[in-house]
């Protein structure tokens, strides 16, 4: 795949984008037909959208996505696919792929959108060697921040500086193998 023909995504918008993020959940419908469990379940769903507007999203990282020192994720373990705008497929990164750089080094994928989340990998997951997945080749699917609605404690989790350490040094390890 030539990554250099496709643009990539970051986690990066506007706030106009954030306002039409929940349009599908917010246009009136014809809701005629539907049972009153279906017509319930949507209006709760109205409810809770125009009670916790978006504040910030996260796009799923991809075979593809890159870091900020220059990374690249080749190969991944998910079965999870996405059709580009050009028709190409990529799969999605998950908690533990592998990112390769020029020089031939490679780390890991530590920090993902936590277990509720398949440990599915963000635009933002970090790496063993500190390094961070910066962008993604796929737009359209991603996980939407509301506000006043807390993520889990397993979401991109903050890294203690042990836990970076260990890490790093592990993956130097790794790399002397």
């Amino acid at each position: 795949m030539n990554e250099l023909l496709l643009s990539p995504y970051t986690n990066e918008v506007s706030a106009e984008y954030l306002r039409h993020l929940d349009d599908l959940y917010l246009e009136q419908r014809q809701l005629d037909g539907y049972s009153k469990e279906v017509v319930a379940w949507i209006n709760r769903q109205k409810a809770h959208v125009q009670a916790h507007p978006p504040i910030a999203i996260y796009r799923v990282a991809t075979e593809g996505s890159q870091t900020r020192n220059g990374g690249t994720i080749q190969q991944v373990s998910s079965s999870l696919t996405f059709t580009l705008d050009n028709g190409w497929k990529v799969r999605a990164a998950q908690k533990g792929d592998q990112v390769v750089y020029a020089d031939g080094t490679t780390a890991r994928i530590i920090t993902a959108a936590g277990e509720a989340n398949s440990n599915i990998a963000l635009v933002g997951s970090r790496l063993s060697n500190g390094d961070e997945i910066i962008n993604t080749l796929q737009r359209r699917f991603l996980i939407i921040v509301r506000e006043g609605v807390p993520m889990a404690e397993d979401f991109l989790p903050a890294l203690r500086l042990a836990d970076v350490h260990h890490l790093h040094s592990n993956a130097m390890k790794e790399n002397i193998q």
